[in-house]
Parts: structure tokens; sequence; C-alpha cells
């Protein structure tokens, strides 16, 4: 198995660099059958941001969802990631912050405090003021 940094991903799916695209879709498809890709959330924390400056949300939540189904790909805490992504498509706040979120409670925290506003209304979440 092999990990690829988020800029792979991105490639990808952006397919803003056609010879990087290229070479990017190439070595995943080829790690897939062979052994797998992993995932790490900070990849998926990071790939959510990259696309988000490119596409709009629903598109981005969607690219992540089949990331999460994709044969030979394996995720990070992959029922952390699907919790996330839920809570992404009812809510406003993004997947990085839902993350931030989830891997927090999961590792024990009682809370998240934040600056942001729309973050700060989520249950769990205290904006300072």
């Amino acid at each position: 198995m092999i990990a690829a940094d988020t800029n792979v991903w991105a490639r990808a799916y952006l397919n803003d660099d056609p010879v990087q695209a290229g070479k990017s879709r190439s070595a995943l498809a080829a790690s897939r059958s062979a052994g797998g890709v992993f995932v790490p959330l900070l990849v998926l924390a990071e790939l959510s941001w990259v696309l988000r400056g490119r596409w709009d949300r629903k598109r981005v939540l969607s690219t992540i969802e089949g990331l999460l189904q994709t044969r030979g790909v394996a995720v990070e805490s992959p029922a952390l990631a699907w919790r996330v992504l839920e809570a992404c498509r009812k809510g406003a706040v993004g997947f990085a912050d839902h993350l931030i979120r989830e891997v927090a409670f999961e590792s024990g925290a009682s809370e998240v405090i934040t600056f942001d506003k729309a973050f700060g209304r989520v249950p769990g979440v205290r904006r300072l003021r």
C-alpha cells in the first residue's frame, strides 16, 4: 500500500496540469490495483480546501464521497470520515472544520474553541468573543 500526497489527488481531480494529472491518475490506478492507496484524514482536509477553491460545495462533497467509496482506497478512520461528510451535508460549516471537531472528540476533547462564527454554532464548539 502507498499513500499519495494531497497534490497527487488534486491534480487527478482538477486536471489543471494535464501532464501531472495523467501521471497522478496512472499512479493512483496502478496503486489501487496493486495493494491500495492509503488516504490520511489530513489529506482529506487539504483536498477539501483545494477543491473548494475551484468547485462548489456540493461537487466537493460528492468527490470526497466518491473517494471514500473507491475500491483499493483505504481512508484513515473511515467511520469518522463518513460522519464528517454527513455533518457537512447538513450544515454550512466546511469539511475541515467538521473534521477538527470529530477528531478532537474522538481523542477525548470535551469542546472545541474557535473564532469562526459559523463553526461556533456547531454543537460542542464554542466561539471565542
